[in-house]
């Protein structure tokens, strides 16, 4: 079926009277719009959020795309994975109370939303569902890491960041191609991030502790769960709910 779908998609999308990328944003989209459709009517997805209602000291793990957590709840745009327990569009009002989650884990999500528009939403809904004292952890990819090494022309700073310009993959050309790999990676990646952005955006959604961390390093152990194919690259931040109210 993969391969038919791909043997379509090679046939039909250079025919159309847009590219590539408006191809997949409006597919993208279309798949939202068609999962909060079915959400809207679907017994099961109203039971699961009815069981959640009363639960409190939730573990969420947003955009988890087939790498679900076990005990956490999983939540993606769309429901193509097994392990998806929520398919909830995290740009929308999230499922839960306010207060109602302990931590929420968002590894390689928050650069594939737009800045402008969906990021304060997304922040201020992950403040509002999470309980005093509770955090949010966000890796991303850190853009000033690369900036710095394709600035320095240094193959040392790109090898540490899992490049080696001496052996570029066949379809990267130059280190500003990597570059733009990390900025757009082919319209999926919608902004770049470095932590002094990331702690301006958190703290106009009203969080008050921010850090910096290190990889597997964090304020509570059980969000200590990055993978370690990301970790070469990534920016990693905290941000805690009322944390220096709490201190």
């Amino acid at each position: 079926m993969r391969k038919l779908k791909q043997a379509l998609g090679r046939a039909i999308i250079p025919r159309l009277p847009f590219n590539r990328r408006t191809f997949d944003v409006l597919r993208f989209e279309l798949g939202c719009l068609v999962q909060r459709a079915r959400n809207v009517v679907n017994p099961r997805y109203h039971a699961r959020v009815r069981r959640l209602c009363g639960l409190t000291g939730l573990s969420v793990n947003v955009g988890s795309g087939g790498a679900g957590l076990s005990g956490w709840i999983n939540i993606d745009a769309r429901a193509h994975h097994a392990d998806t327990y929520i398919a909830c569009d995290i740009r929308r009002a999230l499922p839960f109370k306010e207060g109602q989650v302990k931590r929420i884990f968002a590894e390689h999500v928050i650069e594939h939303i737009d800045f402008r528009d969906d990021v304060p939403r997304v922040f201020r809904e992950f403040h509002r569902v999470l309980e005093p004292g509770g955090a949010v952890r966000i890796i991303v990819p850190d853009i000033a890491r690369f900036l710095s090494a394709y600035v320095h022309k240094s193959n040392e700073e790109f090898t540490a960041l899992g490049w080696n310009l001496e052996a570029l993959p066949s379809d990267i050309y130059t280190p500003l191609h990597v570059l733009n790999l990390m900025f757009h990676q082919n319209g999926e990646h919608l902004f770049g991030w470095d932590f002094e952005t990331m702690e301006f955006a958190l703290k106009r959604a009203g969080f008050d502790d921010i850090r910096r961390q290190s990889f597997r390093v964090s304020v509570d152990p059980v969000l200590a769960i990055d993978q370690e194919h990301h970790a070469p690259y990534s920016l990693v931040v905290e941000a805690i709910k009322d944390g220096r109210n709490l201190a």
